[in-house]
């Protein structure tokens, strides 16, 4: 195989390469904000309540949710006592204490 006809293989082989890397950063963003069928939502019933990266206060803040924030509640933690919810808002998902969330 000539050199001329292996740098257009490598060259298309990177194009294509790209082209995944593209359509997976892509889809990794729509995969941050997903919406499923099944959501249930309310509202965070403070001001600058801390989303959590982890059910627990020793965990990263990953966002502030608001009143006016309207959320998707995920999942609860096995103690009841966080709540996983993805701010429609922010795009942010995490946890927050049960005593902030609301229907």
């Amino acid at each position: 195989m000539s050199s001329a006809i292996r740098g257009k293989s490598v060259g298309k082989r990177t194009a294509a390469v790209a082209g995944v890397l593209v359509a997976a950063a892509i889809g990794a963003g729509a995969l941050a904000a997903p919406a499923y069928a099944d959501d249930v939502y309310g509202h965070c019933t403070g001001e600058g309540v801390r989303i959590r990266a982890a059910a627990s206060t020793s965990s990263s803040v990953v966002g502030l949710c608001y009143s006016d924030h309207r959320l998707a509640h995920r999942d609860v933690s096995a103690d009841g006592q966080w709540d996983k919810i993805y701010d429609v808002n922010t795009g942010t998902s995490g946890w927050i204490s049960h005593g902030y969330w609301s229907w």
